[in-house]
């Protein structure tokens, strides 16, 4: 079996050993050379799997994406063919949530906020992420909704679908796929007139797809002044970007919200996993098989908290400011946004919260930290 792969999903050669030729390409798109014996490809969100990319795979009977979103695969083109298809859907959302608390930490150190309580959250999209960033904001003591319409026609009890909600939110965070059809279209759900409603005292921050923000109006708005502090990963034609736009936004990232070395690994195995069982090979892989142990020491509750200590934690583990610094240095043309992207923390790889244990004395701080993505356990006093 030949199986064609993403250099950048990590740890395939592991994973995938015994199971058959594995061939890397580093391209957004694989040679023809590969495609052409392929029987199986494992792509990122980089690559478009549609008609033309399929005719110079003739061999090939299973994709799979390591990454929640989907919308750079056509399915029908898949499903005309018989190849089967698998994605990673999860695998990411702690380490975007962990990104959209960091990005909400450092904007509070510019805030005068007397209680957190104060502060309505709305998170836009109940999936995945959604609910990962949502926790741990709720787990800092914020006002969470989640607004996702069409949960909400299903009936569910837990979202809502009332736009204006949304729009006067304290903060904003996009979790959406990109969707262009149907009843409730996510492409520049972010427009004029809604960004012109948004003010100086609110935070903007879309981890979700470029497009889900019109960035053309998000740039026209930022111009008029008096605007949200803006928190972009995710740009709209990426890799290129609207490059005015990028000394508006506070914080500017690479669309890396999801790579942690648990996200990133994360995705790889689900996709492997997927791939074996298609295969009908022997599937056992979990994250500890391949993953290394960060030597973090245990710590107090009262280590992290209140927020300022919590805040220098971050700060020590994760310094999103870091991300931010390179992008603006390195990432303002196609070439060095997939490049950075591609080489994102090789050396020191970022690490998710689960790695750092918590002891609790009480449920309070247990829940607390359990919602903020640590390992938590309680002891009595």
């Amino acid at each position: 079996m030949n199986i064609v792969a993403d250099r950048n999903i990590p740890a395939l050669s592991t994973l995938l050993s015994g199971a058959g030729n594995l061939h890397f390409f580093s391209e957004r798109e694989p040679p023809p050379e590969l495609l052409a014996n392929a029987d199986a490809l494992l792509v990122r969100s980089i690559t478009q799997v549609n008609k033309e990319l399929l005719e110079k795979a003739p061999k090939l009977t299973f994709v799979a994406s390591a990454t929640i979103g989907t919308e750079h695969i056509d399915s029908q083109a898949l499903a005309e063919k018989g190849i089967a298809f698998a994605h990673a859907p999860g695998a990411n959302a702690a380490s975007v949530g962990e990104y959209v608390l960091c990005a909400v930490l450092q904007w509070l150190n510019g805030q005068n906020i007397d209680s957190l309580a104060d502060l309505d959250v709305a998170i836009v999209g109940a999936g995945h992420t959604g609910q990962a960033a949502g926790q741990r904001l709720q787990a800092l003591g914020m006002n969470v909704h989640y607004y996702d319409p069409p949960l909400s026609k299903k009936g569910e009890k837990a979202v809502h679908d009332h736009w204006q909600r949304v729009i006067t939110a304290d903060i904003i965070s996009c979790h959406v796929p990109l969707t262009r059809g149907g009843e409730y279209p996510t492409h520049h759900l972010f427009e004029h007139t809604a960004l012109q409603s948004l003010h100086e005292n609110q935070l903007l921050i879309n981890a979700s797809r470029g497009s889900v923000i019109d960035n053309v109006a998000l740039l026209e708005r930022a111009q008029q002044g008096e605007r949200p502090f803006i928190v972009l990963d995710v740009w709209e034609g990426e890799p290129e970007v609207l490059k005015p736009l990028v000394d508006y936004v506070d914080i500017a990232t690479p669309h890396i919200a999801g790579h942690s070395l648990e996200g990133k690994v994360g995705g790889a195995i689900m996709v492997a996993n997927a791939l074996l069982q298609h295969f009908q090979l022997e599937t056992n892989y979990d994250k500890s098989a391949v993953l290394p142990n960060p030597t973090w020491p245990a710590l107090n509750a009262k280590q992290l908290w209140p927020l300022s200590s919590l805040s220098h934690w971050v700060k020590q583990h994760y310094d999103i400011m870091e991300d931010d610094a390179l992008f603006r240095r390195d990432a303002q043309t196609q070439e060095g946004f997939d490049t950075l992207r591609k080489k994102y923390r090789k050396e020191s790889p970022r690490r998710e919260f689960i790695n750092q244990g918590v002891t609790c004395h009480n449920s309070e701080q247990y829940i607390q930290f359990l919602q903020l993505g640590f390992s938590a356990r309680q002891v009595n006093r």
